[in-house]
């Protein structure tokens, strides 16, 4: 007995549109290989290219559509970024408080900076 083809691709497209719409799911294909007397196995391999997601397909979809969408996703979706002056502006009215003095000597000094900064991080420990 020779293997007989029982719809062609075109065929169960139109059918499964006619039934059910564009957008369709698993149970949608199985009613359909039940009336029509073909296997699911057949009708998904026919209509592989309009898989949205696992068990569902719209066949509105083809590939054209998806490289589509890829290329839109692909371009940037905001205006690259201008470059701002984020530093304030000197304030005149700025009182300094605390050591800034001690340690803008510290920082300044000849000796090993590391060093006298510690020295002077232990020295107000102690005052504490």
């Amino acid at each position: 007995m020779a293997f007989e083809i029982k719809m062609t691709k075109e065929q169960v497209i139109d059918g499964l549109k006619t039934d059910y719409g564009t957008e369709i799911t698993t149970n949608d294909i199985k009613v359909f290989c039940v009336k029509n007397d073909i296997g699911y196995q057949t009708v998904t391999k026919k209509i592989q290219e309009f898989k949205v997601t696992k068990g569902k397909w719209n066949l509105e979809v083809t590939t054209q559509v998806v490289e589509d969408l890829n290329q839109s996703y692909q371009a940037p979706a905001a205006m690259p970024a201008v470059e701002q002056n984020l530093i304030p502006d000197k304030d005149a009215t700025f009182v300094k408080f605390g050591p800034f003095t001690d340690v803008k000597k510290i920082i300044g000094s000849n000796y090993s900076t590391h060093l006298l900064l510690l020295d002077y991080l232990v020295m107000v420990r102690h005052l504490v």
